[in-house]
């Protein structure tokens, strides 16, 4: 009995907590259209499940566990294991639901390039791909370059909807749908990134791991100030990178303070390569307020 005790206060104190959530100083200034006090959790026993998986709780979950899956590959070496949460921690400290519907999540920040000119270009990191999980519509075939986001030009952000059957077997199919169905979001829905007093509108562009919440484009990066490329193409469209056949990012994430706010079911059926930014820019201002930076006023 003591041990469900423990385990209803520290959800209850989490729960607390999150319904008080303040954001980093820096970032007040660009929060006031998202109506912060009406915000209440969203699911803080899914939450707390990231917390467990970067570190363990006692009465949760074990670090590099989620949800009871362990996540450490067998028979393969550490620099190999890609899915350990203490690798890459989520730092998840908020998830929330926006009085304006939006979802609402504070944390780390990896980077993403699937999608990408080095990845295009026989020289990707061990875990970039080709393709994106959204692809552009009427773009045929749908393996082609450019059917897929293009994570240099485009601001996106990646969701969980990998369960990765080779550690969990047959809960794969439900541990890839419980973002989702949790938030509500989809591919293609949009919103924004905010770190300190930068910010930049994104769209849902890629899937990730069930265990690991907080990705984004290299666009997303050089828009709120924190460039990973090494060197950019003259029209700074594509990272190119120093030659010699060298990896072009700076393969470093943000560990903390990173806020996300996607809004489910924005995805827009007109939505093109060509008027993408438009439209989030669009999107930006009408749910948040927000000008300037990554969308200048006309």
């Amino acid at each position: 009995m003591r041990r469900y005790c423990l385990i209803f206060l520290w959800i209850a104190g989490s729960a607390a907590q999150a319904q008080s959530y303040q954001p980093p100083e820096e970032s007040k200034p660009l929060l006031g259209g998202a109506d912060l006090p009406s915000a209440t959790p969203l699911d803080e026993a899914y939450r707390l499940q990231f917390a467990a998986c970067d570190k363990g709780i006692t009465g949760v979950g074990a670090k590099d566990h989620f949800n009871g899956h362990d996540l450490r590959l067998r028979n393969t070496p550490e620099s190999r294991q890609y899915y350990l949460c203490s690798r890459d921690p989520s730092n998840v400290t908020a998830l929330l639901k926006l009085g304006n519907g939006g979802v609402l999540w504070q944390g780390k920040m990896a980077l993403d390039v699937d999608g990408s000119w080095a990845a295009w270009n026989g020289i990707p990191g061990a875990t970039d791909l080709k393709e994106t999980s959204y692809k552009w519509p009427g773009v045929t075939p749908s393996s082609s370059r450019d059917a897929q986001l293009d994570p240099d030009r485009i601001p996106f952000v990646v969701m969980p909807m990998s369960g990765i059957r080779k550690l969990t077997g047959a809960a794969a199919p439900a541990l890839a749908r419980e973002f989702s169905q949790k938030t509500g979001l989809q591919l293609g829905d949009l919103g924004v990134v905010i770190y300190k007093d930068r910010w930049t509108p994104v769209m849902v562009g890629d899937g990730g791991p069930f265990m690991r919440l907080g990705e984004g484009s290299s666009r997303v990066f050089e828009t709120i100030g924190q460039t990973r490329c090494r060197k950019w193409n003259v029209d700074r469209t594509a990272c190119v990178g120093t030659g010699n056949n060298a990896y072009p990012y700076i393969n470093a994430g943000l560990s903390s303070k990173v806020i996300s706010i996607l809004y489910p079911g924005s995805k827009m059926a007109d939505m093109t390569k060509d008027n993408v930014m438009t439209r989030l820019c669009a999107f930006a201002k009408e749910k948040l307020g927000l000008t300037g930076q990554a969308c200048p006023t006309p």
